[in-house]
């Protein structure tokens, strides 16, 4: 039970060096030189920089889903709404742009 979460501990901090920037070579050098077994840290670092990549994609595509509602809520809004001149603006350019950005941002998660 504790080598599990020696291991769930090591991964967590691994993830940590990575996303403040940390190249793979460093973190394995790290390891290395606390002691533990080289094919072990190769493998552990491997998949933590796996599951790091797999949750900035599940991120990225929510944000592109959540930009292409706001789209589409622009669009209904727009077509089935009577708006006065100064606020059809607004509703037709603001959410639009609005949910381009969001779109782009989940694309720069995935991509």
């Amino acid at each position: 039970m504790t080598m599990i979460e020696n291991t769930s501990t090591l991964s967590k901090h691994i993830i940590f060096l990575l996303n403040e920037g940390q190249r793979r070579e460093e973190i394995e050098q790290d390891l290395l030189g606390q002691g533990h077994d080289e094919k072990f840290v190769k493998t552990l670092v491997q998949e933590c920089q796996a599951l790091r990549y797999s949750q900035r994609r599940t991120q990225g595509l929510t944000l592109i889903l959540i930009g292409a509602i706001i789209c589409f809520a622009s669009f209904l809004i727009t077509i089935t709404s009577s708006f006065t001149h100064t606020s059809f603006p607004y509703v037709l350019f603001g959410l639009t742009s609005a949910g381009v950005i969001v779109v782009f941002v989940g694309f720069t998660r995935v991509f």
